[in-house]
């Protein structure tokens, strides 16, 4: 039997018990080389001295992933109406992980954890997996500047696993949308 252990995601902080990392971390996304077992985790990762365009980037990339999660919010509420249960479950699940990517970025600026917005959405599942995918093709855009941009080491790390993060979120748009 293998022995469980605590790992946490170096991406969002968050701890997983198993007895091995998963291969994508389930709350934010964060692929599986971004895990470490617990007692490694550096309690300074989200402790970073940002410059000023840094700054600005993290409050865009906030808002973005605060929009985002309200449009999923609403199109997972659309799919429940609609009795899609699959539809639901995507929606649900991408609403979840921008919302933690909200939680990150707040970690970083030090601030709270602002509310959800309202955003509207489709009474359609496949409508909203075409603006799920024009909305996370806009982040990708947006999180390959500010990786760019950043000085910061742990915001360029940061900034580029999102990168790769969202890309997953196009493909299973994609799916969808044919």
């Amino acid at each position: 039997m293998a022995k469980i252990k605590v790992f946490r995601c170096r991406i969002c902080g968050d701890p997983y018990i198993g007895s091995e990392a998963p291969t994508q971390c389930p709350f934010c996304g964060a692929q599986k080389r971004f895990f470490v077992e617990a007692k490694d985790w550096n309690l300074d990762e989200f402790n970073v001295l940002l410059s000023d365009i840094s700054r600005k980037n993290l409050e865009a990339a906030l808002q973005l992933e605060l929009d985002n999660a309200a449009f999923y919010d609403c199109a997972k509420n659309a799919a429940d109406k609609a009795s899609d249960h699959y539809s639901l479950a995507k929606f649900k699940a991408l609403m979840k992980v921008e919302r933690e990517h909200a939680s990150v970025i707040s970690k970083f600026l030090k601030i709270s954890r602002p509310e959800l917005g309202k955003q509207l959405c489709n009474a359609n599942a496949k409508e909203n997996s075409k603006e799920g995918w024009e909305r996370e093709d806009r982040a990708i855009k947006a999180y390959a500047k500010f990786r760019d941009e950043a000085t910061e080491p742990r915001l360029k790390e940061f900034f580029a696993e999102l990168v790769e993060i969202e890309t997953d979120h196009l493909d299973l748009h994609a799916e969808n949308i044919k």
